[in-house]
C-alpha cells in the first residue's frame, strides 16, 4: 500500500522509542505483518475469512496473552528473537481465526464440524490421515456413534456424505502436491489414499473433468502467465 512503511523490528524500535512520551494522547501505533497463502488449502482458508477481522480480547482471553508477549518480544530483543516472534505470530493468526469463526453466523462448515464433539474426532482423522482406506463404520466408531447417526449427522453439519468429504479433502490435498511438483503420481497416489496411480488418475478425471498431468500442466500455464514480465518500482 502506497505510503506505508515495513519496518523490521530493529528498525521499528529505534524509530518509534519515544512514542510513549507523545502529546497526542490519541496517537496509534500500527504493527502490520503478512502471511503468504498457497494451494487450494490456504485459499480456502482466505476465502473463509471477512474482509476485516475486528478482535477485543478481554482480560484472560489467550489472545490478549499473546500480544502481550508479542508486544514484550518487539521492545526486549534477545538472542533468538525471529523464532519466538515467527511462533508467537502463528499462535497469534489462529487464535484470531478461532475467535472470529466462533462468534460468526457465518462461520465455515468444516469449522463448525471441527467443533462439535460428534464429529471432530473423526474429521480430524481424515485430515490427519487422508490415505487411509477409511470407511464409514470406522468413522463412526471414532465418533462414538451408530452408523447411521454417524452419516446423518455428518451430512446434516457439512451437507454432504462422509465420503464425499473424504474424496474433496484427497483431491484438494492431490491439487496441491500436483503444484508443487515435489511427488510424482506414484507418491500422490499413496499420500492421498489411492492403490495405484491409474486408480488415483482414474478418481481424479472423474472429480476434475480431466486427468493429473493435464491439470497440472494447465495451471502451471496459468501462473507463468500471471507472473509480472519486466520490472517495477516500488
Amino acid at each position: 500500500m502506497p505510503g506505508t512503511d515495513c519496518l523490521e523490528p530493529a528498525e521499528f524500535r529505534a524509530r518509534h522509542a519515544h512514542d510513549g512520551e507523545s502529546d497526542t494522547p490519541g496517537a496509534t501505533v500500527f504493527l502490520c505483518g503478512a502471511y503468504r497463502f498457497s494451494g487450494d488449502i490456504g485459499n480456502g482458508l482466505l476465502e473463509a475469512l471477512p474482509q476485516v477481522l475486528t478482535l477485543q480480547a478481554a482480560v484472560g482471553d489467550p489472545l490478549r496473552d499473546v500480544i502481550t508477549l508479542l508486544s514484550h518480544e518487539l521492545a526486549n530483543p534477545e538472542p533468538g528473537q525471529a523464532t519466538v516472534l515467527d511462533r508467537l505470530l502463528d499462535v497469534l493468526l489462529v487464535l484470531a481465526i478461532r475467535t472470529d469463526f466462533r462468534r460468526s453466523p457465518n462461520a465455515p462448515r468444516w469449522y463448525r464440524a471441527s467443533v462439535d464433539p460428534r464429529l471432530s474426532a473423526a474429521l480430524q482423522a481424515m485430515h490427519e490421515d487422508a490415505g487411509r482406506p477409511w470407511s464409514v463404520p470406522e468413522l463412526a466408531a471414532i465418533s462414538g456413534l451408530s452408523r447411521a447417526a454417524f452419516a446423518r449427522t455428518f451430512h446434516d453439519v457439512l451437507g454432504q456424505t462422509p465420503m464425499q468429504y473424504l474424496t474433496d479433502w484427497r483431491m484438494t490435498l492431490a491439487r496441491d502436491h500436483l503444484r508443487t511438483g515435489e511427488l510424482g503420481m506414484a507418491g500422490i497416489a499413496r499420500s492421498v489414499g489411492y492403490s495405484s496411480p491409474y486408480a488415483f488418475a482414474a478418481a481424479f478425471r472423474r472429480h476434475h473433468g480431466e486427468p493429473p498431468g493435464a491439470w497440472r500442466q494447465r495451471e502451471s500455464t496459468r501462473d507463468e502467465e500471471l507472473q509480472p514480465s519486466g520490472p517495477h518500482i516500488h
